[in-house]
């Protein structure tokens, strides 16, 4: 066999080595890339640990104010009754709340806004007391528009229960809307709920952006 000159034969064993080099920079970096992703995923999951556990804290120590300002200057055993007995800590717009997409029998196509309740344990609660519900419109070129301020009693409250398919249980507002108050290109609307809750008399409030599409 013809043997190859000492040039080719080291120009040969630099490229394997230069290929070798390659190789285990790449598994280096590929290495250093599944730690940092590794790495990454578990701080992630630690800081939605402590963001859950601030929270439970945050409704916790709401509950126990609420509980406070409504416990009565009896005995050591009544307090501790009172704070037994859970108490509406915080109030939510649920994410089944917008428009309806179909017409109802009306013809006509509501917002609606769907509120949820937590207490101190962030468990479902039912509501007891009256609600208000404020609807506006934001106006780039000008001042917000006020589209609706719906209040109902706390028998219509009752009434406006609506069991949950997943999770607790919500109470739906209707608001009714016309195509004049829908701005074009518009595609959300500000809703402000506020409660008022009948056995401790605590107001509540949540609000957020609502689909309107």
């Amino acid at each position: 066999m013809e043997r190859l000159p000492d040039s080719l034969k080291d120009r040969r064993i630099s490229v394997i080595l230069l290929a070798a080099v390659a190789v285990l920079v790449s598994g280096v970096q590929f290495s250093c890339k599944n730690r940092s992703r590794a790495m990454s995923a578990q701080l992630r999951d630690q800081v939605h640990e402590l963001e859950s556990e601030n929270e439970t804290l945050r409704l916790r120590q709401e509950e126990l104010e609420i509980q406070l300002k409504t416990s009565k200057s009896g005995s050591d055993g009544s307090r501790s009754r009172d704070s037994a007995v859970p108490v509406v800590t915080r109030i939510m717009l649920d994410g089944a709340s917008g428009r309806r997409t179909t017409p109802d029998a009306s013809g006509s196509r509501p917002l609606e806004i769907h509120v949820t309740a937590v207490d101190g344990r962030n468990r479902p609660i039912q509501l007891a007391g009256s609600i208000r519900v404020k609807v506006t419109r934001i106006q780039e070129d000008g001042p917000p528009v006020e589209l609706a301020d719906i209040q109902l009693s706390p028998d219509e409250l009752r009434d406006a229960w609506r069991g949950g398919l997943i999770g607790g249980p919500t109470w739906l507002v209707k608001v009714p809307l016309e195509e004049s108050d829908l701005a074009s290109g518009s595609d959300s609307l500000n809703v402000n709920v506020f409660y008022r809750d009948l056995r401790t008399g605590e107001l509540l409030e949540c609000g957020d952006e609502v689909d309107i599409r």
